[in-house]
């Protein structure tokens, strides 16, 4: 069988079938997604998937549960440092537009100042002593200006649980993960639908991005890589709106 026929059946890439058989493991993806493709593959070739994949995890322990929890660990510290640069991005725009609106607050303050302390008082006749009291002037009463600051940014509110409806547009390798659980590691045919809920965290393993479809909270999601891409999301409550199409 070549390796074409075998990609043809299992819906995973040529290029990650020629790493595993070359075994290099830089071109493979890693974690439990690698572990389903040596499983898939020993399965398609006439082997014990369970042995096949104790061997390949002894040889290459990054590809083991805890180097998956690894890996997982980077994509939420980045998808925390993306996070915090809109949030620092937006408080900039802010201060850019404050800033202007409270020179104009404090010009016009000061403009009504100086129109006090130079208006003068009508003379009017009557008693010396009532025009004495009448022409003195009047205390000048200046407006302080009113500080103005950037408003305040109310935190977004994570949305719990998480609804998933997964449909890809054509055959594709898929695995999810829900809450730390994994829930199936198979090839998705066109026209399924399966819905699921997460509270904390889903993770999808995609062997095809560019036949992969999906709704978050009745959203449809955006696109996740192209034809033959072999790609990884992770979504939670925090991040889950960058992950729906725009």
């Amino acid at each position: 069988m070549t390796l074409r026929e075998l990609a043809d059946t299992t819906k995973i890439s040529v290029g990650a079938l020629e790493a595993l058989e070359e075994n290099d493991t830089e071109r493979l993806p890693g974690g439990i997604f690698t572990r389903a493709f040596v499983r898939a593959y020993a399965a398609e070739v006439g082997l014990d998937p369970e042995s096949m994949t104790r061997d390949f995890v002894d040889r290459a322990p990054e590809f083991s549960a805890s180097g998956s929890e690894q890996i997982l660990d980077r994509t939420g510290k980045h998808d925390l440092y993306r996070s915090q640069q809109r949030m620092a991005g937006t408080v900039l725009k802010l201060a850019l537009v404050g800033a202007p609106l409270a020179a104009l607050l404090l010009f016009v303050g000061m403009r009504d100042a100086r129109t006090l302390e130079t208006s003068p008082v009508a003379p009017s006749g009557g008693d010396p002593a009532t025009l004495e009291l009448t022409s003195a002037p009047a205390p000048t009463v200046r407006p302080r200006p009113v500080p103005v600051g950037p408003p305040v940014i109310d935190a977004p509110v994570a949305e719990r649980p998480l609804s998933l409806v997964l449909q890809p547009t054509g055959d594709c390798w898929v695995s999810l993960t829900i809450d730390g659980d994994l829930v199936f590691s198979r090839v998705m045919r066109r026209g399924e639908q399966e819905p699921y809920e997460a509270e904390n965290e889903i993770v999808l393993n995609i062997g095809d991005a560019g036949t992969f479809g999906f709704v978050l909270n009745t959203r449809n999601g955006r696109s996740l890589g192209g034809a033959g891409e072999v790609v990884t999301a992770r979504i939670t409550p925090g991040n889950y709106r960058s992950y729906i199409a725009p």
